[in-house]
């Protein structure tokens, strides 16, 4: 296997100052803290604050190395350049060679966490890259999730009655997948038929289509530029993805002419990441992540106010067709609350007030015909006959490190779509969770 190692690279006067000074720490002491505790010379190329962890790349005696912390400051692990050992290269390359034939090295990295370490490599085969890790001793490593915001894990949930009742079993999935590099931000999945899945990602406006059965992926249409795109359904041969801030891209993936039309839905908040067609009712529905607000935002700053003051209020879901996108009629209100009592009655969990619900995904069950709404924050699935809720199914943090899709197979399996680690060794997954009889 020819090997081509690339460490990171630093592009100084975008992090640095061009005379090479450290960038502020932004208020995060305690981390900095840290990192010159572990490296005292440390030089500070960039500090990224994301959604749920903090990013610290540094160089230390001329090796770069990042350190990512939770939004607490507790380190969750350390990623840094390895130089592998002959013996080691040897070892693996008999795996890649069986799962990865003509795929490149195209990086190795050393990750560190506080009762491990693994290797990362990340291969790479026209233009598509995938992540495999190893242990020390050259042995495939299943990684699992090292974040954990819910006051349940999966050991917790194991052992507890009520999650043992579901009609799901997500402490053991029957199935559960990598998906390519390029997949890493998978935000959206949508069934064809049983064995086909359509899905989009994030931060580009392309749909990919995976085989369930062979575990396969290519590429179906770029639609547009980049964007934030949140979720998507197929019916027929007609795709509809949703982009954030609620405009809708369709277009028929059999004779697709590289143009999609656009329609926006006129929805009272900011940010909307669920899509899902009632086939029986022949209506829409989106879901909102946030709480409904009178007035739009000006500047990320006021967003964010608006978000902190509606954290309690419910969640809403909205119907409409696409020839009514201006007048979407409200569908389910969320009460956040009913959420938290279902979990303390039939979980027995107590800290219930730190759990919030923000809609990430919905999809109805073919058999049951209820609504189940995916929350990526805190992990769970809320789910509803009409307006009351009948069920909370916990997801262990360990398995899914960020759900943002649902669907069903029409014998009423489960498939669930995980997003990984925007830089880091969590990869985008597939989980496929058989229906209990």
């Amino acid at each position: 296997m020819k090997c081509r190692i690339l460490f990171l690279s630093l592009a100084s006067c975008c992090f640095l100052g061009c005379n090479g000074q450290k960038t502020s720490d932004n208020g995060h002491s305690g981390i900095m803290a840290e990192v010159y505790r572990i490296c005292p010379k440390a030089d500070v190329v960039n500090i990224e604050q994301k959604m749920e962890s903090i990013e610290v790349e540094f160089v230390c005696n001329d090796k770069p190395i990042s350190m990512i912390f939770d939004k607490k400051g507790i380190l969750l692990y350390t990623e840094s350049a390895f130089n592998a050992p002959s013996d080691f290269l040897q070892k693996i390359d008999k795996k890649i060679n069986k799962t990865h034939a003509g795929w490149l090295l195209d990086e190795i990295s050393l990750i560190e966490t506080a009762d491990t370490s693994f290797v990362k490599l990340e291969v790479i085969k026209n233009g598509v890259e995938e992540s495999l890790f190893f242990t020390m001793d050259g042995k495939f490593y299943k990684v699992k999730n090292v974040q954990n915001n819910e006051p349940w894990s999966l050991k917790t949930l194991e052992n507890n009655l009520y999650s043992k009742t579901l009609p799901y079993n997500f402490i053991q999935p029957d199935r559960q997948f990598d998906v390519p590099e390029i997949l890493k931000e998978i935000s959206g999945i949508s069934l064809v038929n049983d064995s086909l899945l359509f899905c989009v990602q994030d931060e580009l406006g392309a749909v990919f289509q995976i085989d369930l059965n062979n575990e396969t992926m290519s590429t179906v249409a770029r639609f547009t530029d980049i964007g934030d795109f949140e979720d998507i359904q197929v019916v027929g041969n007609m795709v509809t993805i949703l982009r954030s801030d609620g405009v809708l891209f369709t277009f028929d993936y059999d004779y697709f002419s590289g143009k999609a039309s656009e329609a926006r839905i006129q929805v009272p908040c900011m940010n909307i990441e669920g899509l899902w067609y009632d086939r029986q009712s022949k209506q829409y529905l989106v879901s909102c992540k946030e709480p409904s607000v009178s007035v739009r935002a000006a500047t990320k700053k006021e967003h964010k106010e608006i978000v902190k003051q509606n954290a309690e209020k419910e969640r809403f879901v909205y119907s409409f067709s696409l020839n009514t996108t201006n007048h979407p009629t409200e569908y389910l209100a969320i009460e956040i609350a009913d959420i938290r009592s279902f979990i303390q009655d039939n979980y027995h969990i107590d800290s219930v007030q730190t759990i919030s619900f923000n809609p990430s995904a919905l999809a109805i069950h073919p058999q049951t015909k209820e609504l189940y709404v995916l929350s990526a924050s805190d992990r769970l699935i809320a789910v509803y006959n009409g307006e009351k809720l009948t069920n909370v199914m916990l997801l262990p943090p360990e398995l899914f490190y960020k759900p943002e899709g649902i669907e069903f197979l029409s014998n009423g399996d489960m498939v669930i779509c995980s997003e990984g680690m925007k830089k880091g060794y969590v990869q985008g997954q597939i989980t496929v969770l058989k229906m209990k009889n």
